[in-house]
């Protein structure tokens, strides 16, 4: 991809968008947001912005092992967010963080668990993937968004919401998308590579909390994009939003190598659908697992 089929960047990086300023030492406020396609606040920001407030508190042997995030109420991404860490748990081993955002004073936004942990010389084991042909792929080879078949881009947006364009912070190549799913029964799975554009900081916190950002990118799409027939066909279309969310750190990883995202709903209903995926870095090592739950609501029409 040559430069000229990116959006042009005004704005700040990746790193620009996770950082936080100290109000208090238990206290961070955002210093930009990035807008969604609903305008609001993007859930990934404040997913790896969560995590930053609560690494700042933690001692610094320590990485996350797990985040457990609730949205609450759409974020204005032109005001700050507070975010307010307290204490849960600070043990010889682990300790664990509750983190509040809140706009305007008293406006909650999300809440978040956080916890890490000391590495221990313990057992280890991963269970391996159903297929292991996604090895041998080239994500670089795989289509770009703009890339794949005009039918499900206008689909996709007719009933998700969701557009089909490039982003100059996230390069992701989609496995398994093709025009067949508009056509034939889909399932509700999704296999897609992703990482940051542009290097990053040999920080593993940083990595972390830009691997929270990449995390909300299309993972709700099993759990949408199956009903795409069915919805065109009876002119309707979705309002889709992240609900909740949770992250568990197995391995080391770093955002700005390819990641490998290997997604399926089991269910969706009463206006819910819930996708849990298994993230596999290019030498095949399972180092995370992802969950959310999302609202799946008839848009008003």
């Amino acid at each position: 991809m040559n430069d000229e089929s990116l959006p042009k960047r005004d704005g700040p990086d990746l790193v620009d968008l996770l950082s936080l300023e100290a109000a208090s030492p238990w206290c961070f406020r955002s210093r930009r947001g990035e807008p969604n396609e609903n305008g609001r606040t993007f859930g990934g920001q404040l997913i790896g912005q969560a995590l930053m407030a609560a690494a700042r508190t933690a001692p610094q042997d320590r990485a996350p092992t797990a985040i457990q995030f609730l949205f609450l109420q759409g974020a204005w991404h032109d005001q700050p967010i507070e975010y307010r860490v307290t204490a849960l748990q600070d043990g010889k081993r682990f300790c664990a963080r509750n983190v509040r955002g809140a706009q305007a004073d008293a406006r909650l936004v999300c809440d978040a668990q956080v916890t890490f942990a000391l590495p221990l010389e313990a057992p280890s084991h991963m269970a391996a993937p159903a297929s292991q042909e996604w090895l041998a792929a080239d994500p670089d080879s795989l289509p770009r968004l703009v890339d794949l078949p005009a039918a499900l881009a206008v689909g996709a947006e007719r009933a998700l919401g969701y557009k089909f364009r490039e982003s100059e912070l996230v390069d992701l190549r989609i496995a398994d998308l093709t025009e067949g799913a508009m056509s034939r029964q889909p399932t509700p799975q999704l296999r897609f590579w992703i990482k940051t554009r542009r290097s990053l900081p040999d920080d593993p916190l940083l990595h972390a909390a830009a691997f929270a950002y990449l995390s909300d990118w299309w993972l709700n799409f099993s759990a949408a994009g199956v009903h795409i027939p069915q919805l065109i066909a009876a002119e309707r279309s979705l309002y889709v939003a992240s609900l909740n969310h949770a992250i568990w750190f197995h391995r080391p990883l770093r955002a700005d190598q390819w990641l490998h995202f290997d997604t399926v709903s089991p269910s969706a209903a009463a206006g819910r659908g819930f996708t849990t995926g298994r993230v596999h870095d290019r030498d095949g090592r399972l180092v995370a697992s992802v969950a959310q739950e999302s609202l799946m609501a008839p848009a008003a029409g």
